[in-house]
């Protein structure tokens, strides 16, 4: 191969070299002696609704309050925690709401969650309220659900609702 050929070579490979950039990624944790479980029967909390008027829905953007508990048993825990929750799901808009599931038939509605204090705990955000849990002891945290229409302009129908949440430490 002639010296011509072989720089032309080189500098073909020299331009076709992908440009090379690191960049940093940190890992930040911490470990735990132990963490707290949830006392649910088969990991589900559900919460009877019951049938609310869609009349004080629209009239007051909020209605039928049911109220529910989250246990949380850390009898195996080394040391003092404090624990909050964090709900997921399918938000309702940008209400910070959970939306209806597909198969409900009202419109126009979610289902609002506020903890014990009255803050709106929103569908991703990190918990309103924390417990501080004693070590090997066990609490709770305290919600609220209600049906909400923002708009003022829900309609009639099944209103099920179904997302999840996450015990998180402090």
């Amino acid at each position: 191969m002639s010296l011509t050929l072989r720089l032309l070579s080189l500098s073909v490979f020299a331009i076709a070299a992908p440009s090379v950039s690191a960049e940093t990624l940190e890992i930040t944790g911490e470990l735990m002696t132990s963490t707290c479980s949830v006392g649910s029967t088969g990991g589900t909390i559900t919460v009877p609704m019951g049938k609310v008027d869609l009349a004080s829905v629209n009239a007051n953007t909020r209605a039928g309050q049911k109220n529910f508990t989250i246990a949380l048993d850390c009898t195996g825990s080394g040391a003092e925690q404090d624990v909050g929750v964090r709900f997921g799901g399918t938000p309702d808009g940008s209400t910070g709401n959970l939306a209806l599931t597909a198969a409900s038939g009202a419109t126009n509605v979610g289902v609002a969650l506020y903890d014990g204090a009255g803050n709106h705990q929103k569908i991703g955000d990190d918990p309103t309220q924390w417990v501080t849990i004693a070590a090997g002891g066990s609490g709770q945290l305290d919600y609220s659900a209600w049906y909400a229409s923002p708009g003022q302009n829900a309609t009639q129908g099944t209103a099920n609702a179904s997302g999840d949440f996450v015990v998180i430490y402090k």
